[in-house]
């Protein structure tokens, strides 16, 4: 969100204004199991089978090479008890999303391919650093610019807005959205959505402020929520990297803030992101 912006009541227009879908049933009901003081893992487990393509999707996900569980996985329950139910929630919510969202005029190949190396990469990055839970990272991963498809599912001409802000950095990008689109960017829109859906408060708020580096300066701001936008950076860097694209505008201009804040060296930053990059060629 740009300084002026909060998820307040406001979000009820912009809820209406872009479309937000309500939070999914099955999604709503693995929070609600997970909130318990006691959460069941057979009843979250019956949740998910339930869905027999979703629970294919999470067995699949946790045998994959990022999870480097130490056996097969060939049951929920299982991948539950390998990765956690935290964690299993985290992935369960990114399935769900893209099973809601990438369709019609959302289905943006590019954009979900991205956000669920995002997820991965600030993980990964997450374990690494200890510097935020895992699952809150994977999260913020899955949900940084989902306001992208739901403006471009929105705005008929959002592509070319997209276009254009893509030459441009952090709060400049912002700027193009607002002038283009009646006042929305797609870090306030995201944060609207993920508050809908009931994501972690400083997941929230690190979607809504992750185009603004300086926010790593003010103490003011939680700790994860820096957290996150820091780490968001250098996964950024190795996303584009990645896709052999060395030019990084936003690395250019928080790159340095970033690693203040994450109190590492050029040189860690260099070794973390070889090793993000090795994992998202598995």
């Amino acid at each position: 969100m740009s300084e002026n912006q909060s998820a307040s009541p406001a979000s009820e227009e912009v809820v209406l204004a872009v479309n937000i879908p309500p939070r999914p049933a099955l999604y709503m009901a693995l929070q609600r199991e997970i909130q318990k003081d006691d959460p069941d893992v057979r009843k979250i487990s019956e949740l998910i089978n339930r869905d027999v393509s979703m629970a294919s999707r999470l067995l699949e996900t946790t045998n994959s090479a990022f999870f480097a569980v130490r056996r097969q996985v060939t049951s929920v329950q299982d991948a539950i008890s390998m990765i956690g139910m935290d964690q299993t929630t985290a992935v369960m919510a990114g399935l769900i999303t893209k099973q809601s969202l990438a369709r019609g005029a959302m289905m943006m190949a590019r954009f979900w391919d991205v956000s669920e190396k995002r997820a991965k990469g600030m993980s990964y990055l997450s374990k690494q650093l200890k510097s935020v839970k895992p699952e809150l990272a994977y999260s913020f991963g899955l949900f940084c610019d989902i306001g992208i498809p739901l403006l471009k599912a929105t705005f008929p001409e959002y592509g070319e807005t997209l276009s254009i802000a893509n030459h441009k950095g952090d709060t400049e990008f912002l700027d193009v959205e607002h002038v283009r689109h009646d006042g929305l960017d797609h870090a306030y829109v995201g944060a609207i959505l993920a508050q809908q859906w009931g994501i972690d408060d400083d997941v929230v708020s690190a979607i809504g402020q992750h185009h603004n580096h300086d926010i790593l300066y003010d103490e003011a701001v939680p700790v994860p929520t820096r957290a996150l936008v820091a780490m968001n950076y250098v996964v950024e860097k190795a996303i584009q990297e990645f896709r052999d694209d060395p030019e990084s505008l936003e690395w250019e201009l928080g790159g340095k803030t970033a690693l203040e804040a994450l109190d590492i060296s050029a040189t860690q930053v260099n070794e973390l992101c070889e090793a993000i990059k090795e994992r998202l060629r598995h």
